[in-house]
């Protein structure tokens, strides 16, 4: 667009540049007749007032003709091009009368440089810092960084976040100064239509090994993605990123968009999982798992002596009499501050390693309770990947030999990585195998190889009604009307596929008393060759049959 103010600007500029040409030829002329008249024909230069040069001197810049463009002495320097003042102060003496001359007198200036000056003044238009939308510039195409929306190919339309102030490396801690506010011991949670329920518009990152802060922050702004929080694994052996999606885009939608980076190793939904926990009945009943896995003559081979077994699942009351004289180490992977004992987590652990009261499975072990779930809440207890990859990542830091997963969820591939991790260290991982029922599609983390997935059976060896069917089963073992501590010093009965792994993972740590070179596969080769075979409709979906403590043990003998 063209202004009229800027063409008629330009009209006065031509205007003005001949009538300077006109009026310096002029000048010129009357210049020549007062030198000649003064010095006469012969002359070859005169000698500025004021100065020490020639002015034909090279070295002012011209060839004998003064600056004429600014007042003062010729021998001053210019101002640097651009100065829009139009004022010059400084000790040069002003021009006068030149003897015998018919030049200007004192204080007139030629008129060039009247009308130079003029030209000077003239306003620039449109303005250089003109916000009107009509205004274009004459100096090329504007090469500023954008800022603010920036399309990418392939990409939505995304706002980048700026950088974070903050930049923190410890387990659990926001890196972004403004985190979203919500419980991080009940996140929100989704479920799309075609999948597991998963955290509201998250999205778990595993980065590829080597990667460092600014990669990670990069990789945040690439995808208009907030940093929720920043985790090293030990497992993994590199950074876990949590991050929050901030536009309309779908958990599914950012998954595929991030699994196409080079950056990114593993991108997935941020999983949810819950207990594998069953009513609780009131007491009395008396216990009868004990007999069935034949615990009394196997506490005489071995109790679970200088062996580590990690329980991850809610917080324990460490306080109830079953522990009384028992080592238990907790860790708070949820960090939420909200750590009251809970009742599934108390009857896990209670089965493991109780010592007084009732009788534990390994009374002689060191229990490691992490802290990965919470009930607050929700009907039942519940967790997410990132607690607990790092209820894993601490088990193993501390010297844990068995794992006792008494939960289930989906397929999540950051777990599996970490899980294949463990089991590659010489940890022994156990599961629950779930309570979905018959029809129920196999639970992870039990389904994975690497982990020996453990069913429910009563007093009588007949399958709990709730259990997971299928050929991924290991191994079967009490869960139905059990016996458990619950907090505050109390005892519940429950039944589940849950109480049923924390027996195998009491037998496990009996199995590595004795012998603490066994592997996994060790270990379940001895449980299937040492089980008490099922009859029936179950056998099927029991595994090898119902364990046997003592069998086991001497099987590794």
């Amino acid at each position: 667009m063209i202004h009229a103010k800027s063409l008629n600007t330009s009209l006065l500029r031509t205007l003005a540049l001949v009538l300077t040409l006109i009026w310096a030829l002029i000048w010129s002329g009357a210049i020549a007749n007062a030198a000649a008249g003064r010095n006469g024909p012969d002359a070859a230069a005169a000698e500025t007032p004021g100065s020490s040069k020639p002015a034909g001197n090279p070295a002012d810049g011209g060839a004998g003709v003064p600056d004429r463009g600014r007042k003062g002495n010729p021998d001053t320097p210019a101002p640097p091009r651009g100065d829009q003042t139009g004022v010059e102060t400084g000790d040069t003496p002003p021009h006068g009368p030149r003897p015998g001359g018919d030049g200007p007198g004192v204080g007139e200036l030629p008129p060039a440089v009247v009308i130079l000056d003029l030209l000077r003044r003239l306003p620039q238009w449109p303005p250089r810092d003109s916000s009107d939308p009509g205004n274009e510039a004459d100096d090329g195409p504007d090469r500023t960084p954008p800022r603010g929306d920036v399309d990418r190919p392939g990409r939505p339309r995304v706002s980048l976040p700026k950088p974070p102030r903050v930049v923190v490396v410890a387990p659990g801690v926001p890196f972004t100064p403004k985190p979203q506010p919500r419980s991080a011991g009940a996140p929100p949670a989704v479920t799309g239509p075609a999948g597991p329920a998963a955290l509201d518009r998250e999205v778990i990152v595993t980065l590829q090994p080597g990667a460092d802060d600014a990669t990670v922050f990069a990789l945040a702004q690439d995808f208009g993605l907030d940093g929720q929080t920043l985790y090293t694994s030990t497992l993994l052996g590199t950074r876990v990123v949590r991050l929050r999606i901030l536009d309309q885009r779908t958990v599914a939608q950012v998954v595929q968009q991030l699994s196409g980076d080079a950056r990114v190793d593993i991108a997935a939904p941020h999983y949810i999982y819950t207990a594998s926990q069953g009513a609780a009945k009131p007491l009395p009943i008396p216990q009868y798992a004990p007999q069935k896995l034949r615990l009394a003559e196997a506490h005489a081979l071995a109790q679970g002596k200088r062996v580590k077994i990690a329980v991850i699942d809610t917080s324990v009351d460490v306080g109830h009499p079953v522990f009384k004289g028992a080592r238990i180490q907790t860790f708070d992977a949820l960090g939420d501050g909200k750590g009251a004992p809970e009742p599934h987590g108390t009857a896990i652990a209670g089965i493991v390693g109780a010592r007084a009261q009732m009788e534990g499975v390994a009374p002689a072990a060191e229990v490691l309770s992490v802290r990965a779930f919470t009930a607050a809440g929700q009907s039942s207890a519940r967790s997410y990947t990132l607690a607990i990859l790092k209820g894993l990542d601490w088990a193993a830091l501390n010297g844990a030999r068995v794992v006792n997963m008494s939960f289930a969820g989906p397929a999540d591939p950051v777990l599996e990585k970490a899980i294949a991790a463990a089991n590659a260290q010489g940890m022994i991982l156990v599961a629950a195998a779930g309570n979905g029922g018959p029809s129920a599609k196999p639970a992870y983390p039990a389904a994975y190889d690497q982990v020996l997935a453990v069913t429910a059976t009563d007093d009588r060896d007949g399958l709990y009604k709730d259990a997971n069917r299928g050929a991924y089963i290991a191994i079967a073992a009490p869960g139905v009307d059990i016996v458990a501590a619950a907090p505050g010093g109390a005892y519940d009965i429950s039944s589940g596929t849950s109480l049923a792994a924390a027996h195998i993972s009491g037998i496990a740590a009996l199995m590595l008393e004795r012998n603490p070179k066994l592997s996994g596969k060790d270990v379940l080769s001895a449980l299937r060759q040492t089980a008490h075979k099922l009859d029936g409709a179950a056998a099927k979906d029991a595994g090898a049959g119902v364990a046997d403590a003592a069998g086991a043990i001497k099987a590794v003998n």
